[in-house]
């Protein structure tokens, strides 16, 4: 069965303060093994990463309203954090919304992939972060 491993919203953003932040080296040391350990097992590995624009034309209404800016496109808030060990064969999707297969390119990397599973990890950002 093919599978993959699936990591999302691990972003430099929602690690500069709180819960995340004071957790952020063992949850990046723990997606690392898992990565490797899909990596050896022929798993493919997909990042998720979500990005807006700098007016916030694309984000959340509640992200508009107040003027939040999190995770705008070409900062370094919206790039996955750096102790994340990312291969070259591994796979990057921008998202805009909550879930991954909203307007990405998602589905059509696990269909041409023949994925029937998928292994989940990361964060969840709307959750765990107060907008």
């Amino acid at each position: 069965m093919k599978t993959a491993i699936l990591v999302i919203d691990m972003l430099n953003d929602y690690f500069q303060k709180g819960r995340l932040s004071n957790n952020r080296t063992t949850l990046c040391h723990s997606i690392n093994e898992l990565a490797n350990w899909g990596r050896d097992s022929d798993f493919h590995v997909i990042w998720v990463r979500q990005e807006f624009k700098k007016d916030l034309s694309d984000a959340f209404l509640i992200m508009r309203k107040k003027n939040i800016s999190k995770t705008i496109e070409n900062t370094e808030g919206s790039e996955i954090l750096d102790e994340l060990i990312r291969n070259k064969n591994d796979y990057e999707i921008v998202k805009k919304r909550y879930s991954a297969f909203f307007n990405t390119k998602l589905d059509t990397i696990l269909n041409q992939n023949n994925i029937q599973q998928m292994i989940n990890c990361g964060i969840n950002t709307h959750a765990s972060e107060r907008m």
